[in-house]
Order: structure tokens, then C-alpha cells, then sequence
């Protein structure tokens, strides 16, 4: 029997062809999905293990809810630390922090030292937290309230300053602050409290706001003595008594030590800057200053001694023009110079060892105190010489070139690093290689080097 293509209708010609193409689409799907799984298994496998891991890591890291009750820092476990939402590591890190101490914590504000805990964690534990301390075998509380009351800061007492919210500690050192004040009162002004170092800022804003410091009650005036008296030798109470407050008299003393002589003139009281310079102008016409002895010479005993208030000593010869070495004279040949006393002498004689000597007659007018005056009254007598301690530049090392005055740490330094880095130095020349030294400085530090 023959079929013909047209006996189909043609709706069941288009359901025929999509039945085979639905039919040839899904065996072509399944293949690729076959395909898929087997490349796709290690992915999926992977994926199952991190979740699995993820998993047992948060069961790990899983606090429960923290718990809030006042606890003790001394004395407080590991596990109520835990259920206060602590970790166990932190926990661990609390306790070794206080290790066997009963008073690792004197403060609740002292857990914010625990590295171990985040800013959340103490901003949550401080406040419930409260410290005890032992007073032999009975405990109480530390947490004493403070209290606000009126108070004069230059009489008030270690007891009173407890209660104020100072530890006796620093109640102690805010007494001891007060009594070793020099000049009266210790606190003139409640903002004078910010000077202690031992409070905090919160415990010095308490304190000026309760502290009243009364008017000071002048001290009765009694009109000043006028007599005549010797800065050298005058007690504190003998000056007080010409009108010096007590402050300054003992200010004067201090000044004055332990030299027998520190005025010579009655003008040499204006030194003391401590003193009123008014009173003291007042007083400069009733100072009569006594001379100081001078034990003569056997030979000179019956000789008249000089009409003069000041101790005369009489010195060496002069030496001629041109001979004075200033290299090799000691103090006591200085001293024989016009200008000279013991005093310049020495500074002279350790400015020159500090320099290794001097390589001209100019560099004496260099030294720290020797007026120009001075200096022109003995250049006639001066002679140069060579410099007596020059410096091997090629071995000489970097704490003996900054003790040299024309030379500080940086120059220093300097010379080291390029000797190590650059050679030594074979001449003059080379100190160019150096950015310190100015060329104008070179004259000056040429001497004191040798190139050896």
C-alpha cells in the first residue's frame, strides 16, 4: 500500500516535526548534562568543604549572649570571663596579665591596659567592674565617693585632700609640694593647682572648682631702719629689717654662697636681680663695704699700709713687649699681665687646651669673658707659636673632633664618613671635599689638622 505525503493533514505534518525536534533537543540536553556533572563534580565538592569548614570555624568562634554583673579584676576566673564575652585566648591573656598579684588592678579604668581586649570590650567591663583591697585578712571596697567642699589649698590637709578623691600618695606629695614652696605661699591662685604632676586633669577641674584661696593679709609694715651695713657679711634678718622683704633677703644670701667676698662696690648690689631695684638704690649710699686684709712681706711690715677700701696685691713684673708665649704660659704667668686676675687666667689657659693652643695672637681675644679693653692693654706683650696638640685627621676619631671647639657633632661626623668613604686626607686641598667647611672656615681649621 503506497502512502502519500500529502495524506497528512498539515497540523499533523507540524505536530509530527516537533515531536522530533522536542525528542532530538532532549537527547542532545542529557549528553551535555552528563558531560557537565562529571567536569563539575571536583567544583562541587570543593564548594561542600568550605562550607563544611565555615561551618566548624563559626561552631568554634561561637559566644554565647554576654552576661552583665559586677565582677572584681583581681580575683574575677577564667570562666566567668568567658561568660562575660570574652574569648577564651583573652580570657587567658587577663589572667596572665595579673599573673599572682593581688593588686594588678587598682582602678576599673586600669583593664583599658589589657592589650588582649578591644575598645568595645572595655568600654563594657569598666563600668561593671569595681576593685577591692586587702587590709589584712578583711577586704573592702576602694571605691570611696568623692566629695566637694570648700577648701584653702595652702593649709588644707593630707585628710581632708582624701576626701577630696586624692590617694594618700598624692596627698602626700600635694603637702610636700606646699611646705617646700620658697617664696610664701605655694597657691596664689586656684589655677596654680594645674602645676602638680601627680594628679590627673579630672582631679585638678574637681579641685579648682571647690578651691577658694583667701586675700593674703599684708604682713604689718614697720617703717625701714636706715644703717650702715656690708653686703658681704649681712644677715638675712639685718637686710630685712631695711625694708627687703624676707624673700628677697634670703635671695641674697643664696646669691652671695659661700665667697668671702662677692661685692667689692657698693654698686655691685645691682647685680642681684632678685632685689627691688628701687630699694636697692635707696640702700647703695649706706653700704660701707670693709677692706679685705693682705698679709705683707716680712720686709714690708712697717710700710703704710694704702689708703683704700679694696685689698691690694701687688704683681709681677711686667714681661718685655713681644716675649709672652701664649702657648706655653700657665695661669700664674698670665696673671702678670695688665687686666689679669686668676679668674681670666683660667679661663684663657682651658680655652687654649680645649683648642690645642692658639696659632695667632688674635684668637686669645676669642675667649669667652675677656673684654676688648682687656685684650688691647696685653697684645704688645703677646707672642704667636706653632699649635702645640694638632689632630691626625687620618686617625683621630669622631668623640675627639666634636670636643674640639671649632668643630661640632655634625662636622664630626662629616670628616668620619668621607675618610671612610672617600680615603684619607693628603692635604689641605682635600678638606674641600667637605660640604660642612665653609671656605672662610678654613683658615682657622687648617692649623689644628695634620696630614700624616
Amino acid at each position: 500500500m503506497q502512502y502519500r505525503f500529502g495524506a497528512y493533514t498539515r497540523a499533523q505534518r507540524m505536530a509530527l516535526l516537533f515531536l522530533v525536534l522536542v525528542a532530538t533537543a532532549g537527547c542532545w540536553l542529557a549528553g551535555r548534562i552528563f558531560l557537565l556533572g562529571e567536569a563539575t563534580l571536583p567544583v562541587i565538592k570543593a564548594a561542600a568543604m568550605l562550607r563544611n569548614e565555615r561551618a566548624a570555624e563559626d561552631a568554634k568562634n561561637f559566644r554565647p549572649p554576654p552576661a552583665s554583673f559586677a565582677f572584681d579584676p583581681n580575683t574575677v576566673s577564667a570562666a566567668e570571663l568567658v561568660s562575660l564575652g570574652l574569648s577564651e585566648k583573652q580570657a587567658a591573656g587577663w589572667l596572665k596579665f595579673r599573673g599572682k598579684r593581688s593588686n594588678a588592678f587598682r582602678a576599673p579604668e586600669d583593664i583599658g591596659k589589657l592589650y588582649v581586649l578591644s575598645e568595645e570590650d572595655k568600654t563594657r567591663l569598666i563600668p561593671l567592674a569595681y576593685v577591692r583591697e586587702q587590709t589584712g585578712r578583711s577586704s573592702r571596697s576602694t571605691a570611696r565617693q568623692v566629695q566637694g567642699f570648700v577648701f584653702d589649698p595652702n593649709t588644707v590637709g593630707a585628710a581632708d585632700l582624701e576626701r577630696l578623691g586624692l590617694s594618700p600618695k598624692q596627698a602626700a606629695a600635694f603637702v610636700k609640694y606646699r611646705s617646700s614652696s620658697k617664696y610664701g605661699r605655694a597657691f596664689r591662685k586656684p589655677e596654680d593647682l594645674r602645676r602638680l604632676g601627680t594628679m590627673s586633669d579630672q582631679q585638678k577641674d574637681h579641685l579648682i572648682r571647690f578651691a577658694e584661696i583667701p586675700p593674703e593679709e599684708p604682713s604689718p609694715t614697720t617703717p625701714p631702719q636706715r644703717f650702715s651695713f656690708d653686703p658681704n657679711t649681712i644677715s638675712a634678718d639685718s637686710f630685712a629689717l631695711l625694708g627687703f622683704p624676707n624673700w628677697q633677703a634670703k635671695s641674697l644670701l643664696r646669691y652671695r654662697g659661700d665667697r668671702p667676698v662677692t661685692f667689692r662696690r657698693a654698686t655691685d648690689l645691682r647685680r642681684v636681680k632678685s632685689l627691688d631695684s628701687a630699694l636697692v638704690e635707696a640702700v647703695i649710699p649706706l653700704i660701707d663695704i670693709a677692706p679685705q686684709p693682705y698679709n705683707a712681706p716680712a720686709a714690708a711690715q712697717n710700710t703704710p699700709a694704702r689708703p683704700t677700701t679694696y685689698s691690694y696685691r701687688p704683681k709681677t713684673p711686667l714681661p718685655p713687649p713681644g716675649s709672652f708665649d701664649i702657648n706655653s704660659s700657665d695661669t700664674s704667668a698670665w696673671q702678670a699681665l695688665p687686666g689679669i686676675g686668676s679668674y681670666r687666667a683660667m679661663r684663657i689657659v682651658r680655652y687654649r687646651d680645649a683648642l690645642g693652643g692658639f696659632y695667632s695672637v688674635d684668637q686669645v681675644a676669642t675667649t669667652r669673658g675677656l673684654p676688648d679693653s682687656t685684650f688691647a692693654a696685653i697684645t704688645a706683650f703677646l707672642k704667636s707659636s706653632p699649635v702645640y696638640r694638632p689632630m691626625a685627621i687620618n686617625k683621630v676619631s669622631y668623640e675627639v673632633l666634636k670636643k674640639h671647639p671649632y668643630i661640632n657633632r655634625n662636622l664630626a661626623n662629616s670628616i668620619v664618613n668621607n675618610r671612610d668613604k672617600a680615603g684619607r686626607f693628603n692635604g689641605p686641598e682635600d678638606l674641600k671635599r667637605l660640604r660642612l667647611i665653609k671656605a672662610s672656615e678654613l683658615p682657622r681649621l687648617i692649623p689644628y689638622f695634620s696630614f700624616e
